[in-house]
C-alpha cells in the first residue's frame, strides 16, 4: 500500500511542473504569454528551468501570481508545498537586488525574456518584512564599514549575528536578504 507521498507524487508542485503541466492546454498559453520554457517530462529535467524557483518568479516579476495561475503551472498541492518559497522569492524581487549583487546575477537568469517587470505592491506582511531587510542591509553596511562594495565576509555576519543577543534566529531571513542583496562585486 502506498504512502500519502505515493499518491500525491502527481500533484506535487515540482512533479506537476516537470511532468503534468506541459499536457494541460491551460499551462501552455500561460507559460506562452509569460515567455517561460515549460518543461516536458523527460526531455528537460534539469537545470534550473526544472525547478520550481522558474515559473513561481515569472508569475511575481510579471504581477500575476494569483491562486489560478499557481494551480494551472504548479498543481493543486502549491499553496501547502510552495508557500515558503513564493513569500522569499517575493521579498526577493520587491527588493529589487542592485547590480553586483549575489540576488542580482540569479534574478538576470531567471528574468531572461519576461514579458514585463511589473510586480504587485507589497502588502502589509511584506511592508514589515522588506523593512526588516532594509535595515539588515545597513546593520551590514555599517559592520562592513569602508569595505561596503566588496564581499561579505564570514566575520561580518558573525558580528551582526552576536549584536542580536539570545532571540538572533528570528532575524536570519532578512539578513539572509540583505547579504545577498549586497553589491558584492559579483558577476563583474
Amino acid at each position: 500500500m502506498p504512502g500519502r507521498a505515493g499518491r500525491n507524487r502527481n500533484r506535487d508542485p515540482f512533479y506537476y511542473w516537470n511532468n503534468t503541466a506541459h499536457t494541460k492546454s491551460e499551462a501552455q498559453e500561460l507559460a506562452a504569454e509569460l515567455a517561460l520554457e515549460i518543461p516536458a517530462g523527460a526531455q528537460m529535467t534539469t537545470g534550473f528551468k526544472s525547478g520550481i524557483v522558474y515559473p513561481i518568479r515569472r508569475l511575481i516579476v510579471t504581477g500575476t501570481d494569483t491562486p489560478t495561475n499557481y494551480t494551472t503551472l504548479l498543481g493543486p498541492l502549491w499553496e501547502s508545498k510552495a508557500a515558503k518559497t513564493i513569500k522569499q522569492i517575493r521579498i526577493e524581487v520587491l527588493l529589487c537586488p542592485p547590480p553586483g549583487s549575489p540576488a542580482h546575477v540569479v534574478s538576470e537568469q531567471l528574468d531572461a525574456g519576461a514579458p514585463r517587470w511589473t510586480p504587485r505592491g507589497p502588502n502589509t506582511e511584506e511592508e514589515a518584512e522588506l523593512s526588516e531587510a532594509r535595515d539588515m542591509e545597513q546593520r551590514l553596511n555599517t559592520q562592513m564599514g569602508e569595505r561596503s562594495g566588496g564581499d561579505v565576509k564570514t566575520s561580518d555576519i558573525k558580528e551582526i549575528l552576536m549584536g542580536m543577543g539570545g532571540d538572533w534566529t528570528k532575524n536570519l531571513g532578512s539578513l539572509q536578504a540583505a547579504v545577498n542583496n549586497k553589491d558584492q562585486g559579483v558577476g563583474r
